[in-house]
């Protein structure tokens, strides 16, 4: 059986384009998407540190999966929790004591490795927190308008012109 993802966005139309983005590497490596958190294997939360009030929907969200991560430990399964975006970047060294329960940490600039960094936080069985300050790496790391997308609408796309924000 396939393992499921859902992504959830709380921000801007940058992270809606990220999100589509996430959702098409995960795609990609063959998840397929969940309705609701209760049956995702791993949840998404795609953050934005603009629009206001997404610092509490974030972690007030993080606190409602704390309890369901450990539901899923008790019963023998496992929820992996990667929060993403500009609020994970800005937050980046809070993050983690404010919510332990969080895998995998991510910024704006390294969007289209999130499905390695899973696959780190597996092998490691720690919590990973990778924050680029720059698009394209020594590595060449692909730009995201590169990446796949699984889009809401077939009939809108977004443009990329900048990664991440500058507020």
């Amino acid at each position: 059986m396939a393992k499921r993802y859902l992504v959830r966005t709380f921000g801007c139309q940058m992270n809606e384009h990220d999100s589509e983005r996430l959702a098409g590497l995960l795609e990609g490596d063959g998840y397929e998407p969940a309705r609701d958190e209760s049956e995702a294997d791993v949840v998404v939360l795609n953050t934005c540190c603009i629009r206001e009030g997404a610092d509490t929907r974030l972690y007030g969200t993080l606190g409602h999966l704390k309890g369901l991560k450990e539901r899923r430990s008790a019963e023998g399964s496992d929820l992996e929790i990667m929060v993403a975006g500009c609020l994970a970047q800005k937050d980046r060294e809070s993050l983690l004591e404010r919510a332990p329960h969080v895998d995998v940490v991510l910024g704006t600039h390294n969007v289209g490795r999130a499905v390695e960094l899973l696959a780190d936080h597996r092998e490691s069985g720690r919590p990973i927190v990778e924050i680029l300050e720059a698009t394209v790496d020594a590595d060449n790391e692909q730009f995201p308008s590169a990446l796949p997308v699984v889009r809401e609408n077939p009939w809108a796309a977004w443009v990329t012109i900048q990664v991440g924000c500058d507020n």
